[in-house]
């Protein structure tokens, strides 16, 4: 028989030590909608009928100029596809590419890409739960590691920083081994006219 899920058991569910920042939405469209981030990404889960499915939903946006260019090309799309097709179908629920104002889309017109699982109220558990996000943020990662990857010159926005900061460390570092050879081949020099 269903069981009613309310949104204190499922924020008792939600493991505190995966998930960071959980928010509680207050909508009218939905009985409660949490927003949490799992590995830096926002999912939600949803439930919108007191008797329905909780939904896990991740979004992923495709929002750069780059992205669009290469979901637009013919070639890079199919390439795209054929590395995005087995995440795609290894993960639990479905997927939905959105256009501008939130409609089912073809590929190439994509702004976004929406991945939902639901639990119905008979298999509700914790550990259903923490599946379906676990499944959802790995997915939505994969989907933007692969895009990053396709891009020509692209560095993932949180690693530019540390990038930068390597890369400092790195020149510094190569200028001074440069300097020290240098007044090392000087004194050798020095030492051999000498001699």
């Amino acid at each position: 028989m269903p069981t009613h899920v309310s949104p204190e058991q499922v924020r008792r569910w939600i493991d505190d030590g995966a998930v960071r920042e959980v928010t509680e939405h207050d909508d009218e469209a939905t009985e409660f909608n949490f927003e949490l981030t799992l590995s830096r990404l926002p999912v939600h889960v949803i439930k919108e009928e007191t008797w329905g499915p909780l939904r896990v939903v991740g979004k992923t946006g495709f929002d750069a100029d780059r992205v669009r260019a290469l979901l637009r090309d013919d070639d890079d799309r199919q390439i795209l596809l054929q590395r995005l097709g087995p995440m795609l179908a290894a993960t639990p629920g479905f997927y939905t590419f959105l256009d501008g104002e939130g409609n089912g889309c073809a590929f190439r017109n994509a702004e976004s890409m929406q991945t939902e699982y639901r639990i119905y109220p008979d298999e509700a558990s914790q550990q259903a739960l923490m599946d379906g996000l676990m499944a959802t943020a790995s997915g939505m990662r994969y989907v933007r590691n692969t895009l990053a990857a396709m891009l020509p010159n692209r560095v993932p926005a949180e690693t530019e920083a540390n990038l930068d900061a390597v890369v400092e460390d790195e020149s510094d570092r190569d200028e001074s081994t440069r300097d020290d050879s240098a007044e090392d081949a000087a004194a050798e020099d020095e030492a051999g006219e000498e001699g």
